[in-house]
């Protein structure tokens, strides 16, 4: 479902890598990927360009599934099947930030033949069986800079037994900023992401400068939180590659951490992050990479691929995580194993997920 999102906000022409909620995007799917557990089979449908839908079920020791439904009131025409979809697009890995977009009139900007801004609406809401839990998105276009992003979760074990979130989002191309209020602790929070030198009239330049910050408080608990950004992304000036670098840090907690994420070649990419904390000296090194596989050894020039390995380790804490997914025949596959805690308390996390998708 989360592929559906993205051709809808395709489809509706929102950014939605211009977030601070983004900011660190990249290295994330090198480093914290997970694993799938247990053995599981996703099956989903689009019945019409308006609506999808998607049954799961699983076991890890006990069968259980869900059932989805997706509505557009956008058709979403660039919804691809699992047998045709680009790898590309349905892994999250090493991800090149494209062009911000603003359009140059903001009465009437059309895309793809139609209004953008027009009040467009996503409908999503799934429910987990045996235990009945639910889950909801909506997501309401209001203008060509705004949209109003509302999750909820209903559980019998929460507090409350559920929770509800409001997002109010503008993005401008320069600015990105975000309006969050959560039932959850009655939790008020903003947080922004600003582009240094952007400039909508200028050919696209793939260095690019933010900075944005985060700050939340909880009225029930009396917490208030408080995080900040830099992302810097620019391409070799001796092999083109892209680089990212980040630099993030929570000065209530004193969290520092740096990360630096190479794509080296357009099959593999590798990225680091280190972990300090100022008041207890705590520090963590993290590694990892990508490493895709094209259909044919001789297609050099070829960007389609067959498979992705996926490898990441931490050093102080020792964890290895490794992930394979591909595609064979109409199947997308996903198979990893995760192990922690080396020794006689060792943590081992083996799983194997299919998608088939129509």
């Amino acid at each position: 479902m989360e592929y559906i999102q993205r051709c809808f906000y395709d489809a509706t022409a929102w950014g939605g890598q211009n977030s601070y909620a983004s900011i660190a995007e990249t290295v994330e799917n090198l480093l914290d990927f997970e694993i799938p557990q247990g053995v599981s089979l996703n099956i989903s449908s689009q019945t019409t360009p308006n609506t999808c839908t998607s049954y799961k079920l699983a076991n890890l020791g006990l069968v259980n599934g869900s059932i989805a439904y997706l509505y557009s009131s956008t058709p979403l025409l660039d919804v691809q099947r699992s047998s045709e979809i680009r790898l590309q697009d349905a892994v999250a890995g090493y991800r090149v930030l494209g062009p911000l977009r603003q359009p140059d009139y903001p009465e009437e900007v059309y895309h793809r033949g139609e209004r953008v801004g027009a009040n467009h609406n996503l409908l999503y809401g799934r429910l987990f069986l045996p235990g009945s839990s639910l889950e909801a998105m909506v997501i309401r276009r209001l203008s060509r800079l705004s949209q109003l992003l509302v999750t909820c979760v209903s559980d019998a074990r929460l507090k409350n037994n559920g929770a509800l979130t409001l997002i109010h989002q503008r993005d401008t191309g320069k600015w990105c900023q975000e309006l969050i209020y959560s039932t959850h602790e009655t939790l008020l929070g903003y947080r922004g992401l600003y582009n240094v030198g952007f400039d909508r009239k200028e050919k696209f330049d793939p260095s690019r400068l933010s900075f944005g910050f985060e700050m939340y408080y909880g009225v029930s608990n009396k917490s208030p939180g408080l995080s900040t950004g830099l992302r810097y992304t620019t391409q070799s000036a001796y092999t083109g590659t892209p680089v990212t670098m980040t630099l993030m840090s929570n000065p209530l907690m004193g969290h520092i951490s740096a990360t630096y994420a190479l794509r080296t070649t357009t099959a593999s990419a590798f990225a680091s992050r280190f972990d300090f904390n100022v008041y207890s000296y705590l520090s963590e090194l993290s590694i990892g990479c990508e490493i895709w596989r094209k259909a044919r050894q001789d297609e050099q020039t070829s960007d389609e691929f067959t498979s992705i390995l996926k490898a990441s380790t931490t050093l102080t804490n020792p964890t290895v995580k490794v992930l394979w997914e591909g595609r064979y025949r109409d199947f997308l596959i996903s198979s990893g194993v995760g192990l922690s805690r080396f020794g006689p308390d060792l943590n081992a996390t083996v799983g194997i997920e299919f998608q088939f998708s129509s």
